[in-house]
């Protein structure tokens, strides 16, 4: 009898030990229930505008239409909810025990089950649990892990997950998905009845199907609105209006305002972006109104953005708008896809050059017939001035002085500074492009001009600049400001400057119809063949810039930046909130300093017609005028004399504007009071100061197929001696103290004409066999 009480006593301890460890299982399997994320379904890629706008969206790879968790419940639809689903939500602590007794009641009296008496938490668990099976195991699990919940959450962030993860029906999932497949909208904007439809539906989501149960679910949201009516949540008057709408006829197409934004890596994975929707929505319809009146020329395809030079964040991006969706090329992102810049990329050089003090605003620059080696630039309208100032030059797009600005710049020197800011599709070798480079020889994005040129006013503006992005965020680690010096603010303001005045010659009544009452700093660019059109323009207030053309690549004659690219540029500025004032002048990178009237250059004492003009302080290292010279000449003016011709006290000493041979050839065409300088009274009599070693007079070559070109070069008696060269009448360019310069003649006679800057000439001849 001992033992068998020994073995009772045994036994109850051992019991109490085993509920004890019973006990702390189960706390631990309580506390360690729930994943820290209930819900890992892949979501559908959604892009929303800056004040939470749909701008695009694509199904999630399972196929359903799933958007992000919310965070926040529109009033509207969290009344509903819980007055459909849980009146009780905000009251109980997961578990309803008034739900689960009636359920209780209901399925013993049906003999089956036909309520379950959930509450909002416990349904969250069982998506959560993806629908098992209902068994009274599983109801008893399912109540658990409710009150687990409500620990862990608030009765908002409950809800939250409830209406992103309850199913509405067809293939849509979650609430905001609901709203725009079925009534077009965003949550916040529902009304009673619509809300009222929304919440119903999770009860029954094959109510939704088009045609099909109309009556039914209509039934259940006049239901729910009569309670709410009861219950004092909507008037009389809302809810006589709410019975009457109608119900959802099938899903609606979602938006489609930013396709090609929707695929792109720079919006990150919430979706947010910096898009303004009505601008978006503005600059799509003048895209596709300006596609209208090419379509007749076969062009179909135009992409533009919008830049805020605030902050260096995008408020428009349309990748490509068509008017045809058929074709596969129009799935092209022409924002993205490098085209050739044609003379888009002429600014960035005047700056560059202006900044390292090569030009001034004004320098005079060749505009004659020039050959780089086997390279010969012509001007778009197939003309010559002789010489013109930086300042036209770029104002006309000229290509020839431009050529010979990227010649004397360095074009190894141009392609470092394009990839320094971010022109990353310069990537081939300086010598792969050449002086080509300038006029459309190399490729770049539209999204690497609008930035360079959004960069550029964001420093005007606030002496730093950011990176562009189309986040909504005002900084990311790829977005980190960037200051500029005196010297680069200088530089940059006076580009602005000139781009003001930017015109084609020959098409000033078109110029004139694009312009707006606001000042706008613009460049055009036309690709070779005609393939892409560009052009972009800056305010304080915005960078814009459009391309237009074949996203395939086919050219089209007459697809220029002036007609094609620049009229919709100018209504997009005139639909933008215009900028009432220019930038500041950056007074403390300039100089209040004389410059000559005819070069444009620091003037001498020489120079006789001068002003003033603030310009870039860096041009001071450009150096003085050089074009006025003080020649002697006879009584009558009409020769030059020295004192080997006559007396000293005889001559007369004039001041005269020279220019080279070849510049002077054609700038005395348009300049009627250009005067050509005097021939000397006996050329015996000065002594030639300059004298070419190589190739000597009549000089004869015969060229192997490996050898096409020849070094030229010449001697001067003044080392400080500039020499102007020409080749058959085509300008060369100019050497100073080493006077060398390759040429590749073709097979003939050849003619080399120098002229120094005090107008010696020396004439060569030599053939190439």
């Amino acid at each position: 009898m001992k033992q068998l009480k020994r073995v009772r006593e045994l036994w109850r301890l051992n019991k109490r030990g085993i509920k004890r460890v019973a006990f702390l299982l189960f706390l631990v399997w309580y506390i360690f229930a729930l994943p820290s994320e209930l819900f890992n379904d892949p979501k559908s890629k959604v892009i929303l505008s800056e004040d939470g706008e749909l701008l695009g969206a694509h199904i999630a790879p399972d196929g359903q239409w799933r958007f992000q968790d919310r965070k926040t419940i529109p009033y509207k639809i969290k009344v509903c909810t819980i007055y459909f689903e849980d009146k009780n939500f905000e009251n109980h602590f997961g578990v309803s025990i008034t739900g689960v007794s009636r359920a209780l009641y209901q399925n013993l009296t049906q003999g089956e089950v036909v309520s379950g008496g959930s509450t909002i938490t416990q349904q969250v668990i069982r998506m959560h649990r993806k629908n098992p099976r209902r068994t009274y195991f599983e109801k008893i699990k399912e109540m658990l892990l409710a009150t687990r919940l409500e620990w862990r959450l608030s009765k908002s962030e409950i809800l939250a997950l409830y209406v992103s993860h309850a199913p509405y029906g067809n293939n849509v999932v979650g609430l905001d998905a609901a709203s725009w497949r079925y009534f077009g909208r965003k949550p916040e904007a529902l009304s009673w009845a619509e809300s009222a439809t929304l919440a119903v539906l999770p009860n029954a989501p094959g109510l939704i199907y088009p045609g099909k149960n109309h009556e039914s679910l209509i039934k259940k949201r006049n239901r729910l609105l009569y309670k709410l009516y009861k219950e004092k949540k909507i008037d009389r008057i809302s809810y006589a209006i709410s019975i009457q709408e109608p119900l959802p006829e099938k899903p609606l197409p979602l938006p489609n305002h930013a396709l090609h934004l929707l695929h792109s890596r720079k919006v990150k994975s919430d979706g947010k972006t910096s898009i303004h929707f009505k601008t978006q929505q503005m600059v799509t319809n003048e895209l596709e109104k300006e596609l209208y009146s090419l379509q007749a020329n076969s062009i179909r395809n135009a992409a533009a953005l919008v830049i805020d030079n605030s902050n260096g964040k995008v408020v428009a991006y349309i990748g490509n708008a068509t008017l045809d969706d058929s074709l596969a090329a129009n799935q092209v992102d022409c924002i993205q896809a490098p085209r050739s810049t044609g003379s888009i990329l002429k600014p960035i050089l005047y700056e560059k050059a202006l900044k390292e003090g090569i030009i001034c605003p004004e320098s005079l620059l060749p505009d004659v017939p020039s050959r780089f080696g086997s390279f010969s630039p012509t001007n778009y309208n197939g003309n010559y001035e002789g010489a013109v100032s930086a300042k036209v030059a770029l104002a006309h797009s000229l290509n020839i002085p431009f050529v010979h600005l990227l010649q004397k710049y360095g074009f190894q020197k141009f392609k470092s500074d394009l990839e320094r800011n971010g022109f990353h599709h310069v990537n081939r070798s300086a010598k792969h492009y050449g002086l080509t480079l300038i006029l459309g020889g190399g490729e770049a994005t539209l999204w690497e001009i609008a930035s360079y040129y959004s960069k550029n006013a964001q420093l005007l503006n606030n002496g730093s600049s950011a990176d562009l992005s189309c986040l909504s965020e005002a900084t990311t680690s790829n977005n980190t400001k960037k200051s500029k010096g005196s010297k680069d603010m200088a530089a940059i303001y006076s580009t602005f400057e000139t781009m003001v005045e930017v015109n084609r010659p020959g098409e000033d009544g078109a110029w004139r119809a694009f312009s707006s009452s606001q000042k706008i700093a613009w460049k055009t660019g036309t690709s070779f063949g005609f393939r892409d059109a560009w052009c972009v323009g800056v305010t304080p207030k915005y960078t814009v810039a459009v391309w237009v053309g074949n996203a395939d690549g086919e050219g089209r004659p007459g697809l220029t930046g002036i007609q094609a690219a620049a009229p919709i540029l100018f209504s997009i500025f005139k639909r933008l909130p215009s900028s009432k004032k220019w930038f500041n002048v950056p007074f403390s990178g300039m100089q209040n300093r004389k410059i000559c009237s005819m070069s444009g250059m620091p003037a001498t004492n020489l120079c006789e017609k001068t002003k003033w003009s603030y310009i870039p302080s860096s041009c001071e290292s450009s150096g003085s005028c050089p074009y006025h010279i003080l020649i002697h000449t006879d009584q009558s003016e009409k020769h030059r004399v020295t004192e080997k011709d006559i007396p000293t006290y005889e001559m007369k000493h004039r001041v005269w504007f020279t220019l080279p041979l070849l510049m002077e050839k054609y700038y005395k065409i348009r300049h009627a009071d250009y005067k050509l300088l005097p021939p000397y009274l006996n050329q015996n009599s000065r002594k030639l100061e300059i004298e070419m070693i190589y190739p000597r007079p009549e000089a004869s070559f015969t060229f192997s197929s490996s050898q096409t070109e020849i070094v030229s070069e010449v001697v001067c008696t003044n080392p400080k001696t500039i020499i102007h060269w020409h080749l058959d009448e085509e300008y060369l360019g100019t050497t100073e103290t080493i006077h060398q310069m390759v040429v590749k003649p073709k097979k003939g006679k050849h003619e080399f004409v120098l002229v120094s800057q005090d107008g010696q000439r020396l004439v060569q001849k030599f053939e190439v066999k």
